[in-house]
């Protein structure tokens, strides 16, 4: 089932309320309102046709930042595009919630919803990185931001993989703390707030990997070597073709 009409329909009035957005500028007073209205939307769309309150969790969190990617993008038929993209998101992660209660173990459902899980921490990270590196944020509120916003979308990701809620919890907290001194490392980087998200995403990645791998009990050395290496590479390629923001 490729095609869930209640999640169609959430997604494409997703679409309009950030057409709309986008239309009457983010910071217009209906930009505001509309604003408010696609947040509360986002948390009931996905509570609605998960039946939690939990899947709202990442819908909520692609949503804002969304919204906060928005602000740095000038153009305005890249803001469309983009709102295109956003909107295809939230559909996938619609129907991997929807296709995950119907069936926990179905690996068509749980890869739809780690793609748009990794996509939704891509942008987190971006637009965080772009309010740190543009506003005068403190690094503490930065750093505590990460571990919250880390722990609860793990947590929320590694549910479809265990049902051991402590087990999980611990899991997310330890990912969440190792991002949050990536987050603090990052403060010294000569990079720009898309590398360093992007940097940051690969890291994220190698650790989550490795625990739905041993949730899974399929976890063997010769997988973490590919994974390391095929990050490292990945890293060092975007190393050698970003710019480096150095200062004499």
């Amino acid at each position: 089932m490729i095609v869930h009409l209640r999640s169609l329909l959430f997604s494409i009035l997703f679409f309009g309320f950030i057409e709309s957005i986008i239309y009457f500028s983010l910071f217009d007073k209906y930009g505001i309102w509309l604003s408010l209205f696609l947040m509360c939307f986002a948390i009931f769309a996905p509570w609605y046709i998960g039946k939690k309150i939990l899947y709202s969790f990442l819908p909520i969190s692609l949503t804002l930042s969304a919204l906060g990617l928005l602000y740095f993008i000038d153009n305005l038929q890249e803001k469309q595009i983009f709102g295109v993209l956003v909107s295809l998101l939230f559909y996938m992660s619609l129907l991997g919630i929807r296709r995950i209660c119907d069936n926990p173990f179905d690996m068509t459902a749980r890869s739809l919803f780690s793609a748009a899980l990794i996509a939704t921490i891509f942008l987190f990270y971006s637009v965080t990185y772009g309010l740190y590196i543009n506003f005068d944020v403190p690094l503490w509120f930065f750093m505590s931001l990460h571990f919250i916003f880390v722990t609860g979308i793990t947590f929320v990701s590694l549910r479809a993989y265990s049902s051991k809620y402590k087990r999980i919890f611990l899991y997310s907290i330890i990912i969440a703390f190792a991002m949050a001194q990536l987050v603090w490392m990052a403060n010294f980087w000569p990079f720009g707030y898309l590398t360093t998200a992007a940097i940051g995403l690969m890291f994220y990645y190698i650790l989550w990997d490795l625990v739905q791998m041993f949730f899974l009990d399929i976890l063997s050395k010769k997988h973490i070597i590919i994974t390391i290496i095929y990050c490292v590479s990945l890293i060092v390629m975007l190393l050698l073709t970003t710019q480096w923001l150095l200062v004499n």
